[in-house]
């Protein structure tokens, strides 16, 4: 199904109010999918974290050399860090739209500030959603994706593109694998997912803000689920 008509054809209907949402999931779980729909759904800035700081590590500045070497070598961002880069992305979000944040806070660290900077900007959390995918699935599905090196979009072996030397669909460019898409690198930030987001998550649950899905299922049947518990808030 198109994705503009699942998200129309959705039966599901909320009261039209501005959410604050948060998504975890492993790698491959597709919760960037579902951040982007429900975004769209709901009128949702998507705040991705992990885009954030690709983007800030190709900036020619003293962040910019700090988080790429942090991303080279693998290694967490800050948490100081990654809050403040939070909120100067958060500021610019109008008051009256809500706003996804996915994969954040990432740790337990992070959580304290990160809803202390929400309240300093007038937001509280509604519902953190954890779509959940066993470990070979994330494996699996993590290792197909390849990256443009000139557009930097994203595609997968077998879907978007069918060869390893084929250029990129978008702009013609070449293709390549991340280092954190090999099955080295995903077995890494699986290690990491589990260690230290797992108890921020559980966190949520204790707290009763937590909308469980199982990330196996089609992209549709996620969504659905998701609606469907977002409806019972």
């Amino acid at each position: 199904m198109n994705h503009s008509n699942l998200i129309r054809n959705s039966k599901f209907k909320i009261q039209n109010f501005a959410m604050n949402l948060i998504i975890f999931g492993p790698q491959g779980s597709g919760k960037g999918t579902q951040a982007d729909l429900l975004a769209e759904k709901f009128n949702l800035a998507h705040i991705e974290t992990g885009q954030i700081f690709r983007e800030i590590g190709r900036e020619n500045s003293e962040l910019g050399k700090i988080v790429k070497n942090l991303n080279e070598q693998k290694e967490m961002i800050p948490d100081e860090v990654t809050v403040e880069v939070l909120r100067a992305k958060l500021e610019v979000v109008p008051i009256d739209m809500g706003i996804i944040l996915d994969s954040a806070p990432r740790t337990t660290g992070q959580v304290e500030p990160i809803e202390q900077m929400l309240a300093e900007l007038a937001r509280t959390l509604d519902k953190a959603i954890y779509i959940t995918l066993p470990y070979e699935q994330s494996v699996e599905r993590i290792t197909k994706r390849y990256a443009c090196t000139v557009c930097y979009r994203h595609f997968v072996l077998g879907n978007h593109i069918q060869e390893l030397n084929d250029p990129c669909p978008t702009c013609g460019g070449p293709i390549m694998q991340r280092g954190d898409d090999t099955p080295e690198g995903v077995a890494k930030r699986l290690d990491t997912f589990y260690k230290v987001t797992i108890p921020v998550i559980d966190e949520y649950r204790e707290r009763g803000m937590l909308i469980e899905v199982d990330g196996s299922q089609t992209v549709e049947n996620v969504f659905s689920e998701i609606i469907e518990q977002l409806e019972k808030k």
